[in-house]
């Protein structure tokens, strides 16, 4: 089976990364794509507005990037493979959990949702866009929740 790796790289920011990962599971599954990898990297704004600079042009902190890869089959078995990299401010999560208030783990949620969505294809660019991955992110983000109160 492919793995989730997670990392936390900001230091400011303590994070469950198991809960994260069966989070990040229960969205591929919901996808369609349980035996596919990913990884994932909590980082500070100063790092995720340096990496918005770099590969997008865009010099502001944002909540999530993701770099997606084509579906590459990994060891020539089928339904394996690696989606890419996604790169999450835990910065940006705290201070919007308090804006929108969630709690800074829903948040959290959110964006490994939203990043895992962009892995997979969808895209927010259109209002149409936007509309249908808002959708998609409230059912997911809705059936981990169950799952946690089970």
């Amino acid at each position: 089976m492919a793995e989730i790796i997670c990392e936390n790289r900001n230091v400011k920011r303590t994070l469950d990364l198991s809960k994260i990962k069966k989070a990040a599971g229960k969205t591929l599954t919901y996808l369609g794509k349980r035996g596919f990898g990913l990884n994932i990297v909590f980082v500070s704004n100063q790092k995720i507005r340096a990496l918005n600079r770099k590969y997008l042009a865009r010099d502001n902190a944002t909540d999530v990037i993701a770099f997606r890869e084509e579906d590459i089959r990994s060891a020539g078995r089928p339904g394996f493979g690696f989606l890419g990299d996604i790169a999450i401010s835990s910065d940006k999560a705290a201070q919007n959990a308090v804006v929108y208030g969630m709690s800074f783990e829903d948040e959290i949620v959110l964006y490994v949702i939203h990043g895992i969505l962009h892995l997979a294809g969808r895209e927010d660019r259109t209002k149409i866009g936007k509309k249908r991955m808002r959708k998609e992110e409230n059912e997911i983000s809705g059936e981990i929740r169950r799952d946690r109160k089970r």
